[in-house]
């Protein structure tokens, strides 16, 4: 059986960045289960646990490729957390967050951009507000959807705005199996 690309598979650095993400699954719809060994028959659900040899990313990759969503906290050496992130990559998408502070931090550039955008303003009119170029203004606003984890200027805008008013769950939803 291959992997769902559906099947999240999230990486954090930090143990409240693991509770937080199995609590968002839940609610979400997936079944979350401890550690990387789901008992027989669990069906599709999300295994949640700490990385911290070789062992336990082999358990995490044989469930990935079992059909089930990983969540891991990465605690082992880096060529190892990296090996085991380059493996998930290839059955699905490979989110990363840190598990701390949900605000990212953004470079005041691309903060008033993301202003001028939540305004209103299309973004050839913020870059001439904001004396750039359309292309400096292009690559300012891609690198702002990169630090929020979005795929498109609206999600992009939609958690810098949720993010201004203190909201910290992500808005990126993770569909249920």
């Amino acid at each position: 059986m291959t992997a769902s690309r559906s099947a999240p598979y999230i990486v954090t650095t930090r143990a409240s960045g693991l509770a937080d993400t199995a609590a968002e699954l839940r609610a979400a719809g997936w079944g979350v289960v401890s550690g990387f060994h789901p008992p027989p028959g669990a069906g599709r659900v999300v295994c949640v646990g700490r990385v911290e040899s070789v062992a336990d990313a082999s358990a995490a990759l044989l469930a990935a490729l079992a059909g089930h969503g990983i969540v891991f906290e990465a605690r082992a050496d880096r060529d190892l957390v990296d090996r085991l992130c380059d493996d998930l990559r290839r059955l699905g998408r490979l989110e990363h967050r840190d598990g701390g502070d949900a605000h990212p931090s953004l470079p005041a550039e691309e903060h008033a951009l993301l202003e001028r955008l939540l305004s209103g303003q299309t973004l050839g009119q913020a870059a001439v507000d904001l004396h750039l170029s359309r292309r400096t203004a292009d690559r300012r606003l891609a690198s702002a959807r990169r630090s929020l984890g979005a795929d498109s200027t609206a999600q992009a805008l939609t958690t810098f705005s949720r993010l201004k008013r203190g909201v910290t769950t992500p808005c990126r939803r993770v569909p249920p199996p």
